[in-house]
């Protein structure tokens, strides 16, 4: 089969954009809006993200290629235009390439391996758009490559529904809660009911390694739970700071700038981690944690986040903004009885994800074999 440049059969298009010269309504994606894999889930307005710095226009008939640590694999087919982050590159096929051939053979484990060795930058690294044009891409005919974009995305939209699962037993624990604990008209303050509360450390990236204590950032929590698919590590010193920032099984975390309000309970399986300065670590002993985990998530608790967020000077909630928050008043057999569903819920979301891996582990070799022209 015959191999060319990216390059060669499709441009790298970073049409910059300044956001004033938009209409406000304009489609933005930033990273955060893709997924591994290539979801997009949700998107911003440039006026409702305040977007000020120039963007990348990009089209239907684009492939989305985030730049940004190549090795989270974020690549998407937008069915819509708008602007983007300059982390993601839109690339446009020419009449030689599929476009939906193209993004998956971008997302091939061994190509976004093979990106992620050519990204440079320690911290934060980055894929050059020159570098990405030297891609090696089979060819085969336009009718072959359409023949196994078309394979794929039917494997694909089994694992798409699987996911949908996880997306629904995401938003059960919130039903739950409303359905308990809706209707309760008494609250109290949480600053009344804490023992510890502190937000993390500020200039770790001194201390990132391949390996050692897990250092968790606002995408490492949401729905009540850690998500480690994206972690960072970190050497930690040992310092009084880090035994503050150091958390510990049936601490809540809450993030407290940017996304506001995400949170995760601290499960008593997790090793060594610490939090960075976007997360705050809730102790509050007379609430059980998955209570004051969805308290906080749930809309009586996010109206509040947002009153306080819009009331501060700068972007992001202060001690005081989380002490001030009112939790509703549930006897502690409610509470548990409410975590005992919640730990039911994660049991099954824990099956569905071992199940949704094997998916993975089938598609990822279906990949391979069409992409050695063995399907």
């Amino acid at each position: 089969m015959r191999t060319v440049p990216l390059g060669k059969v499709a441009a790298i298009e970073r049409r910059a954009v300044d956001p004033a010269a938009l209409p406000p309504e304009t489609i933005y994606l930033g990273l955060e809006h893709i997924e591994r894999g290539g979801r997009i889930i949700g998107h911003d307005t440039v006026g409702g993200a305040e977007v000020a710095s120039a963007k990348f226009r990009f089209g239907a008939e684009h492939v989305l290629y985030g730049k940004l640590r190549p090795y989270l694999g974020k690549i998407s087919r937008p069915d819509f235009a708008g602007v983007c982050s300059t982390d993601i590159l839109p690339i446009r096929p020419s009449a030689d390439l599929d476009r939906s051939y193209l993004a998956h053979y971008l997302a091939l484990p061994t190509m976004v391996d093979f990106a992620a060795a050519r990204a440079t930058g320690a911290n934060l690294p980055r894929l050059s758009p020159t570098v990405l044009a030297t891609f090696p891409v089979p060819l085969p005919p336009l009718a072959e490559q359409r023949r196994i974009a078309e394979i794929l995305d039917r494997a694909d939209t089994i694992r798409t529904k699987r996911r949908q699962v996880l997306t629904h037993l995401d938003s059960l624990t919130q039903a739950v809660f409303q359905e308990m604990f809706g209707g309760l008209q008494e609250s109290r303050r949480l600053g009344a009911q804490l023992e510890f509360l502190t937000s993390g450390s500020r200039g770790w990236s001194k201390y990132y390694s391949d390996s050692g204590d897990l250092f968790l950032r606002i995408q490492n929590v949401a729905h009540g739970r850690l998500d480690l698919e994206d972690v960072a590590f970190v050497a930690a010193p040992d310092s009084a700071e880090a035994k503050r920032t150091a958390v510990k099984a049936g601490d809540v975390l809450v993030s407290i700038t940017a996304d506001l309000g995400r949170t995760a309970v601290v499960p008593q399986t997790l090793e060594r981690a610490f939090i960075n300065q976007h997360l705050a670590i809730l102790r509050a002993p007379e609430i059980v944690p998955e209570f004051l985990s969805a308290s906080i998530e749930s809309p009586a608790g996010r109206r509040q986040l947002i009153s306080r967020n819009r009331a501060a000077v700068k972007d992001g909630l202060n001690f005081a903004d989380i002490r001030s928050l009112e939790i509703p008043v549930a006897s502690q057999s409610q509470q548990h009885e409410f975590a005992r569903l919640t730990n039911a819920i994660s049991e099954s979301r824990a099956i569905v994800m071992r199940a949704s891996a094997v998916d993975d582990t089938l598609f990822t070799s279906l990949q391979c074999r069409a992409f050695k022209g063995e399907l």
